[in-house]
């Protein structure tokens, strides 16, 4: 009996072998500059399964930061041993680090427990914070396909530090867990750790090392912002086209954008050069928009071609009366031919005698009045196209890339309104609806009666209402007239062109521009067609502290 148990536990006892990490020990050496040398002594127990000619061993070295910045950190590699002896290994390079492939591919180990030492070097690792630095270090990482019977860290400082200065602290368990099987010693100079239970396959221990500020110098900021851009590229080209973007359009506005120096004002009592309200609209604004039609539709109205009623909707009624068309409303002419109701859907003749004013009055004045100068702003939006493309490709972190894409933007709508210049006989024109303005938009009676201004009369009102509204001074040009004049008689101004759902209570203003803004509206409808980590580990060091997997280091590791 006794000669058969004895023969079946020599068939069953290596079944029950399994193939672990019988003890893992890391020494971690900080130099005063901030480099690492970390030597690993790691046994393992050897079964030819899935160690049958060396071990793995990852280190992750590249990290997104809590901003989703990349962080590299450097990993080279010293030595390697095996059992006393210099071992062949082979770097390759992962998704995210390093790998060790320890062995040879023609030779198989003997079973039984073999002993690696790997000794490396790398930086980048020691956070430094207001009141103290650190090193968060998970050891072994989470990573690995055995369990380990003891786990076991050690970590010195590059001076021997009183022990009541530091602090220690660890996490064991799976990746993020907050275990605490560990035992500590703090000594002058150095901290170490110990497992006080096994560890199961894909579990590891971060160790956390607080020190006073000083003893590891800390990188400079120009440091920091060169390691920032070289592994951050996609960064950097956002920021170097945007740099050039603004500097080009800088170079463009000095060169073609800058305005002529104004001249002389002083209150002008008519328009310039016979110019409609809409084409002093346009010159004062260097564009065109809805307003400039709403406005050339007032001029018909003051000049009595045309009547507008606004009784829930607009209505435009021709009178009959032939007047010559000012200059940049020619276009406009054709709704005095017929009634007309503007409605808030798209009317397809609204459509083309707006797109027709719009062009008549390019004609007229752009590149002789002013200079959109699009070109140069076509430069400047295709250098931010490829900044914002660049960013793409080289997958710039998204809060960097979102930044600098609103700056590209920003900067693209302010110089699209900075690069406009008035040509010299443009800057004249500008000058003399300068002076236009400042007649309608003065409300002081003391500036008035310094003006010599002509009379308050009720027809002065309404011939120069829509070159206020041009203007954006209706207000103050209604204002006036109703104060000297009293707001039944303004009311009776327009009656003859104008009127709406409060016409029989007097002329309100509020009314009016209530009214203008709703037929800017309702052009603007009529004319558009459908379908158009970086806390620290410290349980209290402000960051939330740490976990297992937490920190540099890590990785993990296998056979092969």
């Amino acid at each position: 009996m006794r000669h058969w148990a004895f023969l079946l536990a020599l068939v069953t006892l290596p079944a029950l072998a399994v193939e672990r990490v019988t003890d893992f020990h890391s020494t971690i050496e900080i130099a005063a500059d901030g480099v690492l040398t970390v030597r690993e002594r790691i046994s393992v127990e050897v079964e030819g399964r899935e160690i049958r000619r060396g071990i793995l061993r990852d280190f992750p070295t590249d990290y997104r930061d809590r901003f989703g910045n990349r962080v590299s950190v450097p990993f080279d590699v010293v030595s390697v041993r095996r059992d006393n002896s210099a071992e062949p290994y082979a770097l390759e390079r992962l998704r995210n680090g390093q790998r060790i492939r320890i062995g040879r591919s023609d030779v198989l180990l003997q079973y039984g427990v073999h002993t690696y030492e790997i000794t490396y070097r790398t930086a980048r690792q020691i956070g430094h914070f207001p009141d103290h630095d650190e090193l968060y270090w998970n050891v072994n990482g989470t990573g690995w396909t055995f369990s380990f019977d003891h786990l076991s860290a050690e970590v010195l400082l590059p001076r021997p530090v009183p022990a009541a200065e530091l602090r220690a602290e660890a996490y064991t368990g799976p990746q993020g867990a907050r275990g605490r099987n560990y035992q500590s010693l703090i000594r002058d100079g150095a901290v170490g750790f110990t497992s006080t239970a096994p560890l199961g396959r894909d579990e590891g221990m971060t160790i956390v090392v607080g020190f006073p500020r000083g003893i590891v110098a800390e990188p400079g900021l120009f440091r920091r912002i060169g390691w920032f851009f070289s592994q951050n590229q996609g960064v950097a080209a956002g920021l170097i086209g945007f740099a050039l973007m603004l500097g080009f359009l800088y170079w463009r506005w000095s060169e073609v954008g800058r305005d002529p120096e104004p001249g002389p004002k002083f209150p002008r009592y008519q328009a310039p050069d016979g110019l409609g309200p809409a084409a002093v609209r346009f010159v004062d604004r260097q564009g065109y928009d809805d307003k400039c039609f709403a406005s050339a539709l007032l001029g018909l109205g003051s000049r009595g071609a045309l009547r507008i009623e606004n009784h829930g909707a607009f209505m435009l009624k021709p009178t009959g009366k032939q007047v010559e068309p000012l200059v940049g409303d020619r276009s406009v002419m054709a709704l005095a031919a017929r009634p007309r109701t503007l409605g808030k859907t798209y009317d397809e003749q609204i459509q083309t005698v707006r797109a027709s004013h719009q062009r008549e009055l390019q004609l007229l004045y752009e590149e002789r009045a002013f200079s959109k100068n699009m070109g140069s702003l076509a430069v400047g939006f295709v250098i931010g196209a490829l900044a914002v493309g660049a960013m793409f490709v080289l997958e710039a972190p998204y809060a960097a890339a979102a930044v600098i894409t609103f700056l590209i933007i920003a900067t693209l709508f302010a110089f699209q309104r900075w690069l406009p210049a008035y040509s010299a006989s443009g800057r004249k024109l500008e000058d003399e609806i300068e002076g236009l303005r400042q007649y309608l938009g003065v409300a002081e009676r003391d500036d008035l009666a310094r003006m010599k201004a002509p009379p308050k009369t009720a027809e002065e009102f309404s011939k120069f209402l829509p070159y206020a509204v041009a203007l954006d001074v209706e207000k103050t040009w209604a204002d006036r007239f109703v104060i000297a004049l009293g707001s039944a008689a303004v009311a009776q101004a327009v009656s003859g062109w104008y009127s709406d759902i409060h016409g029989g209570s007097g002329f309100s203003i509020g009314n009016f521009t209530n009214s203008v803004s709703s037929l800017g509206e309702t052009i603007a409808a009529a004319s558009t067609p459908p379908g158009s980590s970086g806390g620290s580990g410290l349980s209290d060091g402000g960051g939330g502290g740490g976990s297992s997997g937490g920190g540099g280091g890590g990785g993990g590791g296998s056979g092969w």
